[in-house]
């Protein structure tokens, strides 16, 4: 149950593997950076330490939570990335079947490669993740594409424009441009490679409301993903959606984005519903202090990646199971007997340097 500073698993043959630019753009380093064996999305969430409870005469723990009417197995999932076939030959394929037999949710991007009914085939527990950006009727086809292939839901990325300039994408690589030159069509584009949506989409509340209510129509609950301010924590309520995702897109707009592990504490205080925690997770023991942070449930992705691309399905399962057993292990030392009873008196703090 150890988590050496964040550090991914199988780090140096995924890196040989995936070449340097690739890596890079994995972990959301610049080409002219040096690798850091942690982000500040994973340095905050390792300065907190658990405080156990003792003789609490447990006998049992649930780690079962829910989340968008669904119950999933434990408080964990897979988050999205694009661009899936480009880091295994079978995309996406081999996380969802990990996913489908551990009963965890896995988050799909409109950037993946792997035809979506080909996914949810494979599992039903997947949410596709769209960007809040270009006209509503993109979104609606995408939402109702999704409905017909039996999705779990929709996750509405709210943060995702300004997109960068050619250039200055981690790594100096772009999925997009990869793509394209290889003829490879993603979930949400019309062409090669990826959808090209407006810099500044104009995007409100409005907006929202109207997605909110069109997938409510189709019976898909909806989760918006970027919220780290408090004041549009407020707002979210009155907005129908479901659930909200506290999350920096792992940084890689920009390094001086607050962490989610920040704002988890403000944003409990504003928003009285679900909320999931993206940013930083590299163990089960950090699935555990989110979930004391107020987090429902907790998305891990470049874990997985690294996963993925070392060894394939069993890999991401061993990863993922080894996880879940952590979380219970963890979770039942700090003497609750479900993960809803985690709170933030089972937590320490050291000061942020």
């Amino acid at each position: 149950m150890h988590n050496y500073a964040g550090m991914l698993p199988f780090q140096l043959e995924t890196r040989q593997r995936l070449g340097d630019a690739l890596y890079r753009y994995m972990v959301g380093q610049p080409a002219d950076a040096q690798l850091a064996a942690a982000d500040a999305n994973s340095q905050d969430l390792q300065r907190y330490r658990l405080l156990p409870r003792v003789m609490r005469a447990t006998k049992g723990i649930d780690t079962r939570v829910m989340l968008g009417g669904q119950r999933w197995a434990a408080p964990l999932g897979v988050g999205a990335f694009a661009g899936d076939v480009i880091f295994h030959p079978e995309g996406l394929l081999p996380i969802a079947r990990a996913c489908k037999r551990l009963q965890l949710p896995l988050a799909i991007s409109e950037e993946t490669v792997t035809p979506l009914a080909e996914i949810c085939d494979a599992y039903q527990g997947c949410w596709l993740q769209l960007r809040a950006a270009g006209d509503l009727p993109r979104i609606e086809r995408l939402i109702r594409h999704a409905a017909d292939c039996q999705a779990a839901g929709i996750i509405l990325t709210v943060l995702a424009p300004v997109h960068p300039v050619a250039g200055l994408q981690p790594g100096g690589y772009s999925i997009g441009e990869a793509l394209q030159q290889q003829g490879l069509r993603t979930i949400g584009a019309s062409a090669p490679g990826v959808e090209t949506l407006p810099a500044f989409p104009g995007w409100g509340w409005n907006e929202i409301r109207h997605i909110s209510a069109f997938a409510a129509q189709l019976k898909m609950p909806l989760m918006l993903k970027g919220i780290l301010h408090p004041e549009d924590a407020r707002q979210v309520p009155e907005s129908g959606v479901d659930a909200i995702i506290a999350s920096n897109i792992g940084l890689r707009q920009s390094a001086r984005w607050a962490t989610p592990a920040q704002q988890m504490p403000q944003l409990r205080q504003h928003y009285p519903g679900d909320i999931v925690m993206d940013g930083g997770i590299r163990s089960g023991t950090d699935v555990v202090v989110a979930a004391c942070l107020g987090a429902t449930l907790s998305l891990t992705v470049r874990p997985v990646i690294s996963a993925l691309v070392a060894g394939g399905e069993e890999a991401v399962f061993n990863l993922l199971a080894g996880w879940v057993n952590e979380i219970t292990a963890i979770s039942h030392w700090c003497g609750v007997s479900a993960i809803s009873e985690l709170n933030p008196s089972f937590l320490a703090a050291e000061p942020l340097s």
